[in-house]
C-alpha cells in the first residue's frame, strides 16, 4: 500500500512538471462575470488539458488595463473588449481575438425621467465611466449629431441616487443591477439598451499577442477549449458556478453580495447567447460588424491605421 501511494506521489509531481503555466488576466477583480474560468479551474478542466493556470487580477486601484498587463509581459492571456483591443491593435499592439464570448452588448443607459432613443440625451448630464469606453461616447455623439454633458464617475450608483446626473451609462449585467438594488426597480422605459439602436459591438473576449499566438497556438486552443467547458458548465450549474466565484471574492476582499453576483451571473450568460442561433456556441465576430465597428472607429479618429479583419480574429 506504502509503495502505491509513494508511486501515485510520484506520478502527480511528474503530472505538475509537465503542466504548461498560463498567466490569465481578466478585465477586472472578482466578480461572476468572470465565473467560467473560475470554474475551469476548480472544476480540473484546465488541468485536464495540461495546463498550470495562474488566474491573476487586476487591482481594484489600479489604472491599468489587462491589455498593458499582457503588453508587458506579465500576462499571457487576457480578457478584454472588441472595440478597445481594435483601437490598441491600429496603436501598434499586435493582439489577436482566440474567443469571443459574448455576442451582444450590454451597454444601456439609465434615465430619471422616460426616455424613448439615444437623440433624447442631448444636452443632458450624462455619467460615464472616468476610464474606458470614451470610445463609445464618442461614436454616439458622431453618429446621433447630439451633444452630451458627460460626467465622469468612479460610483455609477452615487451620481444617479443622489441626482447629480440626469442619466448614467450602466452595463446591463453590472451596474444597472447596483441601481436597482439601491434605488429600487427601474422603469423598463427609463432604460435604453443601445443595440436596440444599431450601436450593435459585441464585447468580451479573449486576446494573446500575435507572436505568443504564432509560438503557443496549441497552448491557446488547449486554454479556450477548457475555458469553453468552464463556461458551459456553469450554464448548466449555476448555483455551484455561484458558491465558486464567492469563494475568489472573499479572497479578494471584493465589497458585493450574492445577489448582486446572482444576477450578473444570469445577464452576462444571457449575452453570450447568439442572437441567431439561440444558443451560446461562441461564435466570431462577423466581418460586416467589424468593418462597420472599424469605420465607426475611424471616423471619431480612435483609430488612424487601418486593420485587417484577418489579423484580429483568429
Amino acid at each position: 500500500m506504502k509503495k502505491l501511494v509513494a508511486t501515485l506521489a510520484v506520478l502527480s509531481l511528474a503530472s505538475n512538471l509537465l503542466a504548461q503555466k498560463i498567466t490569465f488576466t481578466p478585465q477586472w477583480t472578482s466578480q461572476a462575470q468572470f465565473s467560467g474560468y473560475y470554474v475551469a479551474y476548480e472544476k480540473g478542466f484546465y488541468s485536464d488539458e495540461g495546463l498550470d493556470v495562474e488566474i491573476r487580477h487586476l487591482s481594484a486601484n489600479s489604472s491599468e488595463t489587462a491589455i498593458y498587463e499582457l503588453m508587458k509581459g506579465n500576462a499571457d492571456i487576457v480578457g478584454a473588449q472588441l472595440l478597445s483591443s481594435m483601437i490598441s491593435r491600429s496603436d501598434g499592439m499586435r493582439l489577436v481575438n482566440v474567443l469571443q464570448l459574448t455576442q451582444k452588448s450590454g451597454l444601456c443607459c439609465v434615465s430619471h425621467n422616460p426616455i424613448s432613443s439615444p437623440e433624447e440625451l442631448d444636452s443632458l448630464k450624462v455619467g460615464r465611466w472616468r476610464a474606458g469606453y470614451a470610445d463609445f461616447c464618442d461614436i454616439l455623439e458622431t453618429y446621433t449629431g447630439i451633444h452630451i454633458n458627460w460626467i465622469p464617475f468612479l460610483n455609477t450608483v452615487n451620481l444617479y441616487v443622489h441626482n447629480a446626473v440626469d442619466a448614467t451609462l450602466a452595463y446591463s449585467y453590472n451596474e444597472l443591477i447596483a441601481l436597482e438594488l439601491a434605488a429600487g426597480k427601474i422603469p423598463d422605459d427609463h432604460i435604453i439598451r443601445f443595440s436596440n439602436f444599431g450601436y450593435e459591438a459585441p464585447e468580451d473576449g479573449l486576446y494573446v499577442t500575435e507572436e505568443y499566438y504564432n509560438k503557443n497556438k496549441e497552448l491557446v486552443d488547449k486554454f479556450v477549449r477548457a475555458s469553453k467547458r468552464g463556461w458551459d458548465y456553469t450554464r448548466a450549474n449555476r448555483k455551484e458556478a455561484l458558491n465558486i466565484t464567492w469563494k475568489y471574492i472573499l479572497e479578494h476582499n471584493i465589497t458585493t453580495n450574492r445577489e448582486h453576483q446572482r444576477r450578473m451571473l444570469d445577464e452576462y450568460l444571457d449575452l453570450q447567447v447568439n442572437p441567431e442561433t439561440g444558443v451560446a456556441d461562441y461564435a466570431a465576430v462577423k466581418p460586416e460588424v467589424f468593418v462597420k465597428m472599424v469605420e465607426a472607429l475611424r471616423n471619431t479618429g480612435h483609430i488612424v491605421n487601418n486593420i485587417e479583419y484577418k489579423d484580429l480574429i483568429r
